[in-house]
């Protein structure tokens, strides 16, 4: 408000000038006090719509869930795998666990609150060369996707991939190693798990 009265002040010093300099009649001036008034009321109701949206964008990003977690395998460095069925994978080396969501002792994600979630997860072998390198994504006990590939040449692979998820709360989300594949995993985290809220439903 204090902005829009130092514009008026402004602007009526300038139009003061215009008038003494074209000496203009009086009723003329009028007409264009008028004006600047009508000017200044919509400039005010701009003003106020403006911080009523700033409120509104503060009050919308505040009290909302965090939720955000990455964990890895990590240590002790080695393959994991391969098991004869397919295997839930607990990453408990956690890097980041915002809002608590991740269980590190079960390798499970549990939706905190209805939204629509990023789930993210890597896998890498090294020095193999038996067996393919492959993860399976579940959500409640269903089978979502598989990200895998041939690693019996001995030389190193990666595989990654993404989803977007709309979960309800207590959606159970992990992953799983299927039957005769393996994962490496050492201090770099080549083999990790990750997932954030994007917004709530």
């Amino acid at each position: 408000m204090e902005r829009t009265a130092a514009v008026v002040v402004a602007l009526m010093m300038l139009f003061q000038n215009s008038l003494q300099d074209s000496k203009v009649p009086a009723q003329d001036c009028s007409a264009d006090l008028v004006k600047l008034k009508d000017l200044v009321y919509e400039q005010g109701k701009t003003l106020a719509e403006l911080k009523a949206k700033v409120s509104n964008l503060e009050k919308d990003s505040t009290g909302k869930p965090k939720v955000a977690f990455s964990a890895a395998l990590g240590l002790p460095a080695g393959l994991r795998g391969p098991f004869s069925t397919e295997t839930t994978l607990v990453y408990k080396n956690v890097l980041t666990n915002v809002g608590n969501a991740y269980n590190p002792a079960t390798g499970i994600f549990t939706a905190l609150v209805k939204g629509v979630y990023y789930i993210r997860f890597t896998g890498a072998v090294y020095d193999n060369n038996q067996y393919n390198i492959g993860v399976n994504l579940y959500k409640n006990g269903q089978y979502l996707l598989h990200q895998g590939e041939n690693s019996i040449d001995g030389i190193a692979k990666h595989v990654v991939s993404g989803v977007t998820l709309e979960l309800e709360v207590g959606d159970q989300v992990y992953t799983r190693l299927p039957p005769n594949y393996v994962l490496w995993d050492d201090s770099l985290f080549r083999t990790s798990f990750t997932g954030f809220l994007l917004f709530t439903m």
